[in-house]
């Protein structure tokens, strides 16, 4: 009877203590879920920046070209023609500057987003699908290091590490 006790005592401890290992690693990856969130959250808001500041310079970029076109309407005679290209090159030139440098702020955000879109699925899968033994095979494998010296590290069996392995492919 005494023993019975002492076991359900002893029982009640350990599921005790996992249910705090859970609530901590659930707050930890709810953290990092809003630090991913936040970074995305300012991307779109530079996207957003971004575009207002190119519909600012159309705009501009129409209304000079409008306004060139009525000075060469009311100029009469020869290189009227030469007049407007010449005041609209430095425009075209800036426009074309800018269009280079928002292609090259939009492929930086893309691959920004990539990126935090790979760390929100490898912290995805690692909150949902893995035991703490999974995540350490799946960083250990990252480093470069093989299933064999895995299973030593970490003493597991090598089969155990080799499913683990298999398994996070199907799911990467």
């Amino acid at each position: 009877m005494n023993e019975t006790v002492l076991m359900i005592a002893m029982l009640a401890a350990v599921m005790l203590i996992m249910v705090i290992y859970i609530a901590v690693k659930d707050r930890e990856t709810s953290r990092k879920m809003a630090m991913m969130e936040a970074g995305i959250d300012a991307l779109n808001q530079e996207i957003f920046k971004l575009s207002k500041e190119i519909d600012r310079l159309k705009k501009s970029f129409r209304e000079e070209l409008m306004r060139l076109e009525l000075e060469h309407r009311q100029e009469s005679g020869e290189g009227s023609e030469h007049l407007v290209e010449k005041k609209l090159r430095p425009l075209l030139l800036q426009m074309q500057h800018i269009q280079e440098q928002i292609d090259a702020i939009h492929t930086e955000l893309q691959e920004r987003v990539e990126k935090l879109d790979g760390k929100v699925r490898q912290v995805t899968f690692a909150t949902e699908h893995s035991a703490p033994d999974e995540q350490k095979i799946l960083q250990l494998h990252a480093q470069g290091l093989d299933s064999e010296t895995i299973a030593k590290q970490l003493r597991l069996g090598k089969g155990e590490v080799e499913l683990v392995l298999k398994f996070s492919k199907i799911h990467a």
